[in-house]
């Protein structure tokens, strides 16, 4: 390596040129000069770059190089305790400031080229690359970023122009043939020759040249090194790429590397189940040792983002992703003794399909449709059945049930106003005796004023509403500053009072016996009368449940004759008999000494399947056939959009082929995965509608669910599997078909082309 800061150099130099200038210019007559001793070289710091005898730390084997940056110009690492060992072709050094490094094209000529596209699957980038270098007769590259936003993308570039002025004919060209608007025009690499050799500019201004092509950075004594502002383990390799530009890779060993992958694909704060996050360490474990070296001409294995499998670094990681990667180290999936190819997606919408659906001409027998389902259902004994009811109607046989009440009855007078109004005093914890005189009646207008008296409403109401805001619940109503609509204003602002439209009530007639038991629940909840027990039921055992939430398990026993109801969006049912699968959320209100007194189960919209926790367990998407044209350019070039058609649907219903209909009547055939990403929807498992806007414009509305290729392990169903008490191995083997969980130490790994093993 050259050190151009060296001082000894600096000196030498400095005496050579004072020789020469003597020798040019002193008198003959002058007497010699008197032998000077030369001047002491300064002092080498020692924080400066020196060679050392070896690194100091070493990175475990397996190790795996995750591309974290492409095309920099230069790089730069802060100065951090102890230094940094750098380590290159000749050998490591140390260097204990901060540093930049400087790419060998740094500050080449800039030339420009039109971005058709950007696109996250290798054979879509390179048909769209070899299709516009056909029809514009120009240069084409196909660079891959894997620091794009949505985790790693395929620009494709065409023509290689001094100046943008002279790339816009390009871009109006290959806009007018269908390729899509508003293409912007970037800076390309350059081809400028150069010699693999690395600039490091210290934070103290010294400057040392590098020959080699690359070289690892290593905190000294710390445990992460900074990429891109954020830290990851171990350390960064700068390498010279062939572009003339730098590419960052984070180097570290394989089980460092699932650290930070298992929380970005499955975050335990949401899917807290240790055996999913175990299934989803192992493939994504195996998944990386089968496409080491993917990307060997850029300098690295594997991207950080859903191209290949996401990765969040030191900053990602979690306690319990660390506990399933710790508890299944080393362990991967072969078929047949070789790596399997362990794709995954996030939500399967309850069955995966067949590799070669979403990728047409693979056929591995391990990547088989699988059913993501199972109808378990155990059964709660509740009190007896009812028909629909509304949440007023549930809220009132709680308080009901709380206060031991009658539910319904032919007489509902002013006593029973009392005592319904005795009772919620009592569970709100008053005490003494209401000095109030009694209801003079069970009419809406006279239970109100008995409120009004008995917890004193109108006088709080005249503390904390204003006179505009009775004006403005009551508009229709003249006479609203009287007790009566005060303390109706005071319980609805405070959510006590259910029935909104005050405004158009008579106020003569009978309040229901429903609505004043559900405002005297609400009043009771306010004071804390009452509590819940709420989340996911992960056991029954006859009247017992455990309800799991935040990962914390609470045991309950529901006492016998208390109502259960189920709700299905916003309708309850009381059931004498009570369906319940194990997953379905549930809500047990208790009174204030902790005792149930109901439960409502709450069953799920999205029925059955392992995976209808997630939002994409359904979705909507509706499209202009404009906006269409758009999305569809990315992979195909379409000026206007006629029609699609389903022409091939795989068993688990997911559109494998799709006839489009441009311009003209040309029709052209999408297959697979560009299904999805040409219609911009989540999943091929979808049905649509067409339709027309008010101008004339095709409509296409598509119904869906699934999110992601849908094949191989379902992370979502996986969680569900987990919930239920699957542990990883039968959850993997669920999954993929035919296969055996081994130590990786027993398989020989060796490079293999790659999909993208998560949902993107």
């Amino acid at each position: 390596m050259r050190q151009k800061g060296n001082p000894m150099k600096r000196t030498l130099a400095f005496s050579a040129a004072l020789v020469i200038a003597a020798c040019a210019s002193a008198p003959p007559s002058a007497p010699p000069a008197t032998p000077q001793p030369a001047p002491a070289a300064a002092a080498r710091s020692s924080n400066a770059l020196t060679p050392v005898a070896a690194a100091g730390k070493i990175i475990a084997d397996p190790r795996i190089r995750v591309g974290m940056l492409s095309d920099q110009p230069s790089v730069t690492f802060p100065r951090v305790k102890d230094g940094y060992f750098i380590v290159s072709d000749s050998g490591p050094s140390s260097l204990r400031r901060g540093f930049s490094v400087n790419a060998p094209l740094r500050d080449a000529a800039v030339r420009y080229g039109v971005q058709v596209a950007a696109i996250s699957d290798r054979p879509s980038a390179t048909a769209l690359a070899d299709r516009i270098r056909t029809d514009a007769g120009q240069r084409v590259d196909m660079i891959f970023d894997p620091s794009a936003s949505n985790g790693g993308m395929y620009r494709i570039l065409a023509g290689d122009f001094a100046d943008t002025q002279s790339a816009q004919p390009l871009r109006e060209q290959l806009t007018q043939r269908g390729y899509g608007k508003g293409m912007l025009i970037v800076r390309r690499p350059s081809d400028q020759p150069f010699e693999k050799r690395l600039e490091i500019v210290d934070d103290e201004g010294d400057r040392y040249t590098i020959s080699s092509a690359s070289i690892l950075v290593m905190p000294a004594s710390g445990e992460t090194v900074t990429i891109g502002e954020k830290p990851y383990r171990t350390a960064a390799r700068v390498l010279v790429n062939a572009r003339g530009l730098l590419n960052v890779i984070n180097e570290l060993n394989l089980e460092d590397y699932l650290r930070g992958v298992v929380p970005a694909e499955m975050g335990s704060k949401i899917y807290d189940e240790l055996e999913a996050l175990k299934a989803q360490a192992v493939a994504a474990r195996t998944y990386a040792a089968r496409n080491l070296g993917q990307f060997a001409s850029e300098g690295f294995d594997i991207c950080p983002g859903p191209a290949c499998q996401a990765y969040k670094g030191f900053s990602g990681e979690e306690p319990l992703t660390d506990q399933a990667v710790r508890e299944t180290a080393g362990l991967v999936m072969t078929f047949d003794g070789r790596l399997v190819d362990a794709l995954y997606t996030s939500t399967c919408g309850g069955e995966t399909s067949d590799v070669g659906t979403m990728f047409p001409g693979r056929s591995e027998p391990y990547l088989r449709r699988a059913r993501c389902v199972e109808l378990d259902v155990v059964t709660l004994s509740g009190r007896a059945d009812s028909g629909v009811l509304d949440e007023t109607q549930v809220s009132a046989r709680t308080f009901a049930a709380l206060a031991g009440l009658r539910e319904s009855g032919t007489s509902w007078s002013a006593a029973d106003v009392e005592g319904a109004v005795s009772a919620a005093r009592r569970l709100a914890g008053y005490t003494g005796t209401a000095t109030a005189s009694r209801p003079a009646s069970s009419r809406r207008g006279d239970v109100l004023e008995y409120l009004a008296s008995v917890f004193a409403l109108d006088a709080a109401a005249r503390t904390l509403t204003l006179p505009e805001d009775r004006r403005y619940y009551f508009p229709q109503t003249s006479a609203n500053d009287d007790a009566v609509h005060q303390a109706a204003a005071f319980l609805i602002k405070w959510g006590v009072w259910p029935a909104q439209e005050i405004d158009r009530i008579d106020m003569r007639a009978a309040m229901p016996r429903d609505e004043l038991y559900a405002l005297l629940g609400a009043w009771v909840r306010k004071h804390e009368g009452t509590s819940d027990i709420t989340g996911k039921i992960a056991a029954v055992d006859g009247r017992s449940l455990a309800v799991k939430n935040e990962g914390k398990i609470t045991r309950v026993t529901l006492p016998a004759g208390i109502p259960i109801y189920r709700r299905l969006g916003d309708r309850f049912q009381e059931y004498a008999t009570v369906p319940v699968m194990i997953g379905d959320r549930v809500i047990v209100q208790q009174s204030a000494q902790k005792v149930p007194v109901s439960a409502i189960v709450v069953a799920n919209y999205d029925g059955a399947s392992f995976d209808r926790t997630s939002s994409y367990a359904d979705w909507t998407r509706s499209f202009r056939a404009d906006d269409l044209v758009k999305s569809i350019n990315n992979r195909t070039p379409i000026q206007q959009l006629i029609d699609i058609r389903p022409i091939t649907v795989d068993a688990s219903h997911r559109i494998a082929e799709m006839e489009v209909t441009a311009e003209g009547g040309r029709k052209f055939v999408l297959r697979g995965l560009p299904i999805r990403w040409s219609l911009n929807v989540p999943d091929n498992l979808f049905v649509y509608e067409k339709t027309k806007d008010f101008d004339g414009v095709d409509r296409y509305t598509f119904y869906g669910k699934g999110w992601g290729h849908g094949v191989g392990m379902c992370q979502i169903g996986a969680y569900g599997m987990a919930f239920r008490g699957w542990k990883f191995d039968q959850i993997l083997k669920r999954y993929y078909s035919g296969i055996d969980i081994v130590p990786m130490s027993s398989v020989a790994t060796a490079p293999a082309a790659a999909q993208p093993a998560s949902s993107e």
